[in-house]
């Protein structure tokens, strides 16, 4: 678990409303929204837990200190991607064609790296004294000394369609996310540049797959799979796929480990302008509960996360109350609302489900439709059990069952019905705080069902193959104020 001396505050970027949402790590809740200009892409995070956001189509990079305060902005020309060097107080950007360096404190361009294409990513190493730079188009990085902006090496052929790169831990070799020659029978795979003798050698993944962010933990790589819509997790001594996630929506953006490796965040949204943030615990490698954004196509794409004692936190967050908050504090009343704890989601495959027909073996079935219900509990077989080794952890276990119904006609044109259920079993992870075992937890399951293959008629049986995707809800009851004024003003106006 994450230290309870310690907040987290995640910083996202949205780029469809131009906005960064800060979160409050623990209530999982929106504290602030601010204006960043149109298209914010790319978060870094200083040394001092200062917060720079680059903006590609106004050309800015804005600041956020103190958490909330966004008062200082530069207008550097850049495509989204940038890094910062607070201690020799530089800004890198990439402008396409060429890296431009500023000054952090004047904002005075000292710099200039040309000979580039489509640089499209940068990486600077442990002591800021090398630059790398990915050219997505030239297929090549090139590392630069920082003191006198010299090319030191260059690497060619790294990768196919490399996206981006993150430096391996000890700064012996690079790992680079490949989406692969998308047409036909494609696949991305994962470069690994060595840095002494230059010798690349791949992680080869599935067919169909399209690498497009990486994060490192330890001896593990997790690898955002956009082609196949998952988390790669790889183990980095094997050179292979262990496991994947699947994030709760398919279209993956980027993916952001928290300073103690223990939580990986990941933007992920939907065609339908849905967004969400999924929290993993990297212990075990699944979702242990979900963000959704409530405002549509707010397309939300990078992560910061910035750790800070919880008393300095409530220093801030106090202080950052200003005079219509407190009014709303004082003009309000309290409800009981539900909160999401949890959520644990598995997708689950039955196959070759069989059903009796009731016609002759001989007549002609033509598919009407088949609607799926909601999913069931069998409450007796329900089953609560606290993980050991992570107290705040528990596993439920449940029976369940889904109800279905099959509409066909038969030769003589007549319309039959016939009813079945799909019985299963599930083990959901979830995380259950302290504080909510005291205030009663209630449990909700959802499922989502799809038919997979078509139905096979024979021997007067359908036959057919169902995707489940199963979800666990861990929800308690919690006390909310809701503002009145705008009640008040109503009355005042009615002249009540």
């Amino acid at each position: 678990m994450i230290d309870k001396l310690e907040k987290m505050i995640y910083y996202v970027s949205n780029i469809g409303t131009g906005r960064v949402s800060i979160i409050d790590g623990d209530t999982y809740r929106i504290i602030e929204e601010v204006e960043i200009g149109p298209r914010p892409q790319n978060i870094v995070i200083d040394e001092k837990n200062n917060i720079y956001i680059a903006s590609d189509r106004n050309n800015k990079v804005t600041l956020i200190r103190d958490l909330f305060n966004s008062d200082k902005t530069w207008n550097i020309p850049n495509n989204g991607n940038i890094k910062v060097d607070s201690i020799n107080k530089k800004i890198y950007a990439c402008d396409t064609e060429e890296v431009c360096i500023y000054n952090l404190e004047t904002s005075e361009k000292i710099g200039s790296l040309k000979g580039f294409i489509a640089a499209n990513c940068l990486e600077l190493d442990k002591d800021k004294k090398r630059l790398f730079v990915l050219d997505i188009l030239q297929n090549e990085i090139k590392v630069y000394d920082t003191s006198d902006f010299h090319l030191i090496n260059l690497y060619k052929e790294v990768g196919i369609l490399p996206n981006s790169i993150i430096i391996e831990k000890n700064e012996q070799c690079i790992y680079i996310a490949n989406k692969g020659a998308n047409k036909g029978i494609y696949k991305g795979n994962i470069s690994i540049l060595n840095l002494k003798n230059g010798y690349i050698s791949y992680i080869n993944l599935q067919i169909g797959s399209i690498i497009t962010a990486l994060e490192q933990n330890e001896n593990f790589l997790y690898a955002a799979n956009s082609g196949l819509h998952r988390i790669e997790v790889i183990d980095l001594l094997k050179r292979e796929c262990i496991t994947n996630i699947k994030t709760t929506l398919p279209k993956i953006q980027r993916l952001r480990l928290s300073p103690d490796k223990k939580i990986l965040l990941v933007t992920s949204r939907s065609d339908d302008g849905r967004g969400v943030i999924d929290r993993i615990d990297t212990s075990n490698n699944t979702i242990i509960d979900t963000f959704t954004f409530e405002e549509n196509n707010i397309l939300p794409y990078d992560i910061g996360i910035v750790t800070q004692s919880k008393l300095q936190a409530q220093e801030e967050f106090t202080n950052f109350i200003d005079s219509e908050e407190k009014f709303k504090q004082e003009n309000s009343i309290t409800i009981i609302a539900k909160k999401v704890l949890s959520t644990y989601q598995e997708k689950i495959i039955f196959s070759e489900i069989s059903i009796r027909l009731p016609l002759n073996m001989d007549a002609i079935v033509n598919l009407e439709y088949i609607k799926f219900k909601k999913c069931e509990i069998i409450n007796e077989t329900k089953n609560r059990t606290i993980v050991d080794t992570r107290k705040e952890y528990s596993i439920l276990q449940y029976d369940f069952y889904i109800p279905y119904v099959i509409e066909f006609k038969g030769t003589d044109e007549e319309k039959y019905i016939v009813e079945g259920k799909i019985e299963g079993m599930q083990k959901a992870r979830l995380y259950i705080p302290v504080y909510a075992e005291q205030q009663g937890v209630e449990f909700v399951v959802n499922s989502f069902a799809t038919i997979t293959s078509n139905p096979v008629v024979t021997n007067e049986k359908m036959k057919f193959d169902v995707s489940v995707l199963i979800s666990t809800k861990a929800i308690v009851d919690e006390m909310i104020s809701i503002p009145m004024y705008n009640n008040y003003n109503l009355w005042n106006i009615r002249g009540e």
